[in-house]
């Protein structure tokens, strides 16, 4: 590998450099700058998108599609403001926009990782908020019914479930997102979490479950 891969002409790695920086560039006319921004966020938004719609070819579009609109829009990007949350806030956008038009659920594909591994954050997340929650729900053998269960949640609950535990973004990300205060994200998850833990219970024969629509 030539030592200069990676660099730009200032001896900088690319890692180094900021999205708000590289979308500076694209704007001042470097289209390299573009590229990197898709490079660097092209698993993971396209894995979030996959996440929130169930289905790859529709995922593949929307995140081309949420691509598309950035590089339409840059110029009325906020610099004051992070990249990340903007790029989920389209990306979301365009995944809600699509199940509205298609007026049906999705069926999530929480089984693929952005890492290539099953995340286990969620175990100690719904023991937290509900101690007698069945945690071997979130185990990976349960993968399935966990989709089942999540796939049947209100949306707001579920996109809150899956851009904090899985995405790992921050509760400031993800009130930027969805355009509500901090303290409306913790409790969206909060009640996401006690909603999944009577769900998975009242569909496993346990405890009648309340309703996720009651709350």
């Amino acid at each position: 590998m030539n030592q200069n891969d990676g660099q730009n002409v200032n001896g900088f790695s690319d890692e180094s450099i900021s999205d708000e920086r590289l979308l500076a560039n694209f704007i001042a006319g470097d289209q390299d700058a573009f590229a990197k921004i898709v490079a660097r966020y092209e698993r993971e938004l396209y894995t979030f998108i996959l996440r929130y719609v169930g289905e790859r070819s529709t995922a593949e579009d929307l995140f081309q599609e949420t691509f598309v609109q950035l590089h339409r829009s840059a110029k009325m990007f906020d610099p004051d403001r992070r990249l990340k949350p903007w790029l989920y806030t389209i990306a979301a956008n365009k995944a809600r926009d699509f199940l509205r038009a298609s007026s049906r659920r999705a069926t999530q594909r929480l089984d693929a990782s952005p890492n290539g591994e099953d995340s286990g954050s969620l175990i100690d997340l719904v023991a937290t908020a509900t101690p007698d929650a069945p945690a071997a729900a979130i185990l990976s053998e349960d993968a399935m019914r966990v989709r089942d269960i999540l796939s049947g949640m209100a949306p707001i609950h579920r996109e809150a479930i899956i851009m904090s535990f899985y995405q790992r973004l921050s509760y400031k990300e993800i009130a930027e997102v969805l355009g509500v205060p901090l303290g409306t994200v913790k409790s969206r998850l909060h009640i996401a979490l006690q909603n999944f833990a009577r769900l998975y219970e009242a569909k496993n024969g346990g405890r009648d479950g309340a309703a996720d629509g009651a709350k």
